[in-house]
């Protein structure tokens, strides 16, 4: 009977071991993974079979709670591999770990007569915790299988329970706050123990540096699981060394290390200062520098830090060179680089220093020179740097390739002119007709200039890009690609930021309103027109698009800032000497855009008060108004003058470059205190005066920086007429002409050249010219190198008055050799008349000529101009001794 029942038992446990297994489904718990190792079954050779199904059974079950464990195949295969035949806590650890599993369950089935048993041990892996004895005992074979599921039950409950972190401590921290490790950690507080995760942990606390051992143990609490990481500290710094260092401060050195006194000493910390330390050392020039270090310890757990710096030679760069420049001169494309050989002058331009960060620079501009003459396909290597004992030496390698020239050029796409138009507007037409190379900073600009053509046209998301079509070895064709996507109308203007300027005068000073087509231009010029005020630190006017793929909002954002100003200064001059001024100004008065301003000045020989207001656009028209009225004393050698008097000028735009202005000026004058050896000119002129007088000016501007000026030219006219119907006691007519012009040779080098010149001649009553409107020159301003004396015209009694005809030219080349400090150097070629045609200048040349060198500084103390001319013409005869003049000026 009993060996009938065992083979028909075998198969019901086969067979409910496959319906429970499949229709089983886990419900998610905490993401353990867990490895069933072999049991030891100890019963009938009829049961031996279970050394195969009891682990796989088991495995299933656990799996239907939902941990990850692993196919009992994988198990297999390990066990052979590791060659382990009999499985200790030690043994089963190990196997655990290379699985990567967090839990392991083993043990044996054993059989008793009718009574069976599963003696199991449930083993952590990482040995945080003991082994988990669990036993479970049933009658019957048929019992085997809820023997296995209160097996995983019990197993499943004691790793859910004792798995669930309560509390995370740290132990041995002395100087470190215990956060410095919390804070590293992933695991947290509520997580279930995770072997894997707990070992990367103890990684990251390792890779912190600050330890020299670190151990994770769990205790159990009554609150549940505490994680404790048990730390030992490295050696506290006591003191830190430096030795050797001379051509870097050691000041510099320790505030450049993170490695600090009292600090834990860290290796990974040390590593990177010592590379801290060498790069300030690099950027003084000592490139073959070496730094090493030593720890000393000592008894109390502290430690000194010794670094000692071997400085070596300080290198300057000695040559740079360029490999594979055959068809361009070499010379030419090294002339484009920021990096260059040492010097003579490396001293004042800082040239021959290797600066890392301009390599980068420098094998892009090679690359862009290059591709500007034709040679499409270049390819600019990396740069290889030397340090040797001579000095650096930099090379460049570069592989040109074919040289192109510019084929066909044509369009296509969304095209709303003909070829004919299109070709007007883009460059690269004109370099086929005259056979040029083609060049990339060409294409670029024609895509530029060609979006903008469209999106003056109202398409404001035109996109235009190139293709390019190699004919041959030295031809490639260009077709411009223009979408032009819809037609854009400006939907709505808004304003924000504006808390001081009001609305209209920023609305009129944008060029765009709403129903319009929109215009890119008219968008650039409202920016540029916004930012020109001087209201804002930032003004912009932001496109934004909208639902409707043909509308977008116009978003003006402003910043305001100080428009007010309270200025002082101190100035110089030959005349006047000595000279204090000040000033208070209010450039947007009432935020209404309005200029108002009270100035002084005072000198040995002169003092004026002004008062000035400017409203740029009257009732938000194209019209300016400024009053500006003032008083004014001069004592000159043989009589004094003062003036009390207003100027009220209206002006208008013409042009976005041209204004014109009409003004009135009328004057109430007194030459008094007049020598008793002053001229016949000054003597019938002395007493109470008055001057009516109008004038109009025109002034074209297209200078690009008005603070430093490389390109443009501003050029003016101004005519001036007095008395006659406007009554008055002066009667004359005055023109004057003032044209300068800039050319950037690059951006540090400007040529500047400026003409002046003016005429006054008597009005319709006959009267001699007044004395106070004559023509004054020479000096820092004008003709550098002569006094103001050098160019006074000679009357019938000797005496030096004014000129009625004058004329001046400068001509400078402008050299910003030093931007940080705003440091110009000036050679400069001065010359000048000043005649009256009713008396001559005998003895001396009609035209005085200068050279000389002048040196300029935006400084901190105002603007210094230091200027050393030289003469070339005579004076009554007389060779001039060279003269240098000195202006400044200080504001704050």
């Amino acid at each position: 009977m009993i060996k009938l029942f065992r083979p028909c038992f075998a198969m019901v446990f086969f067979a409910l071991f496959l319906l429970t297994s499949a229709g089983a489904h886990a419900a998610p718990v905490q993401d353990t993974k867990i490895i069933v190792l072999p049991f030891e079954v100890n019963a009938g050779e009829d049961l031996k079979y279970l050394e195969e199904s009891l682990p796989q059974l088991i495995t299933e079950r656990l799996a239907a709670k939902g941990f990850t464990v692993i196919p009992q195949n994988q198990v297999m295969a390990l066990i052979q591999q590791q060659g382990i035949t009999e499985l200790s806590i030690a043994a089963v650890r190990d196997i655990s770990l290379l699985s990567g599993a967090s839990y392991a369950v083993y043990g044996s089935f054993n059989q008793i007569g009718e009574d069976v048993s599963i003696d199991a041990r449930l083993v952590e892996a990482y040995g945080l915790q003991p082994a988990k004895p669990v036993f479970i005992a049933k009658n019957g074979l048929i019992n085997i299988i809820p023997a296995v599921d209160e097996l995983v039950e019990v197993a499943s409950n004691e790793m859910q329970s004792k798995n669930t972190i309560a509390k995370i401590s740290v132990k041995g921290t002395k100087i470190l706050d215990p956060d410095v490790v919390l804070m590293r950690i992933r695991t947290r507080k509520g997580d279930g123990l995770d072997g894997k995760q707990l070992n990367e942990d103890i990684k990251r606390i390792f890779d912190l540096g600050y330890f020299s051992d670190v151990k994770a143990s769990v205790d159990q609490t009554r609150e549940g699981m505490e994680l404790v990481f048990t730390v030992v500290e490295k050696s506290r710094i006591e003191k830190i060394v430096i030795e050797g260092s001379d051509a870097v401060d050691e000041e510099d050195i320790l505030a450049a290390m993170s490695s600090k006194t009292g600090a834990v000493l860290n290796e990974k910390l040390l590593a990177q200062d010592i590379e801290k330390v060498l790069e300030l050392y690099r950027k003084e020039g000592y490139y073959l520098a070496k730094l090493s270090h030593k720890v000393e310890e000592h008894a109390n757990h502290s430690a000194s830090l010794v670094f000692t710096v071997e400085e070596g030679k300080k290198l300057y760069i000695s040559e740079v060179k360029l490999q594979g420049a055959e068809q361009l001169d070499p010379d030419e494309v090294l002339d484009e680089l920021a990096l260059s050989p040492h010097n003579m002058l490396s001293w004042y331009t800082g040239s021959g220093v290797l600066r890392e960060d301009y390599l980068e620079r420098d094998t892009a501009a090679i690359g862009a020179y290059y591709l500007n003459r034709g040679f499409m396909d270049v390819v600019v290597g990396e740069p290889q740097v030397e340090y040797l004992e001579e000095g650096i030496v930099i090379t460049f390698r570069v592989k040109e390739g074919k040289r192109y020239k510019v084929g066909n050029v044509a369009f296509k796409g969304d095209l709303i002119e003909p070829d004919d138009v299109l070709l007007g507007i883009v460059g690269l037409d004109e370099w086929k007709a005259d056979e040029t190379y083609l060049s990339y900073s060409q294409l670029q600009d024609d895509t530029n200039k060609l979006t903008d053509y469209y999106t003056q046209h109202g398409y404001a998301f035109a996109d235009v890009d190139y293709d390019t079509n190699k004919v041959d070895e030295e031809t490639i064709d260009v077709t411009y690609k223009v979408t032009k996507k819809n037609k854009v109308y400006v939907r709505n203007v808004s304003i924000t930021g504006n808390t001081q300027t009001r609305d209209n005068v920023i609305r009129r000073d944008v060029l765009l309103a709403d129903g319009e087509v929109f215009d890119g231009e008219k968008l650039r010029k409202s920016n540029r027109k916004l930012n020109n005020l001087g209201f804002f630190s930032a003004a912009e006017v932001e496109m934004v698009p909208t639902e409707k793929p043909d509308e977008v909002d116009l978003k003006v954002k402003v910043k305001e800032q100080n428009t007010g100003a309270l200025m002082a200064g101190v100035g110089w001059n030959s005349w006047g000497g000595v000279g204090i001024s000040g000033s208070i100004t209010e450039k947007n008065l009432w935020g209404k855009g309005y200029t108002a301003s009270a100035k002084a000045a005072f000198g040995g020989k002169y003092n004026r008060y002004d008062l000035y207001f400017y409203n740029p656009r009257l009732n938000d028209s194209k019209y300016s108004l400024s009053v500006n009225s003032y008083l004014s004393k001069n004592e000159y050698d043989d009589y004094t003058t003062s003036i009390l008097g207003t100027t009220t000028e209206v002006g208008r735009p013409i042009t976005d470059k041209t204004k014109v202005f009409a003004g009135y000026r009328l004057d109430f004058y007194n030459i008094y205190e007049v020598d008793e050896e002053a001229s016949r000119h000054i003597k019938m002129r002395a007493g109470n005066r008055v001057a009516s007088v109008v004038s109009t000016s025109v002034v074209r501007n297209t200078i690009d920086d008005p603070m430093r000026p490389t390109s443009g030219s501003r050029i003016s006219g101004r005519a001036e007429y007095g008395g006659g119907i406007l009554q008055g006691d002066d009667d004359f007519i005055k023109l004057v002409g003032d044209a300068r012009a800039y050319y950037a040779l690059n951006k540090d080098h400007v040529l500047m050249g400026r003409v002046k010149g003016g005429t006054l001649q008597e009005g319709s009553s006959g009267e001699e010219v007044p004395l106070i409107e004559r023509f004054w020159i020479g000096g820092i301003n004008s003709v550098r190198g002569y006094e103001t004396s050098d160019f006074a015209v000679l009357n019938e009694d000797g005496d030096k008055i004014g000129g009625t005809r004058m004329a001046f030219v400068n001509f400078e080349y402008q050299w910003y050799f030093n931007n940080d400090f705003g440091m110009q150097l000036v050679p400069f070629f001065d010359a000048g008349m000043n005649h009256d045609d009713t008396y001559d200048r005998e003895g001396s040349d009609e035209i005085l000529m200068s050279y000389g060198l002048e040196w300029r500084w935006k400084s901190p103390l105002g603007d210094l101009r230091f200027a050393y001319g030289i003469p070339i013409s005579k004076v009554d005869g007389d060779e001039q001794d060279p003269r240098f003049e000195f202006a400044m000026g200080q504001a704050f």
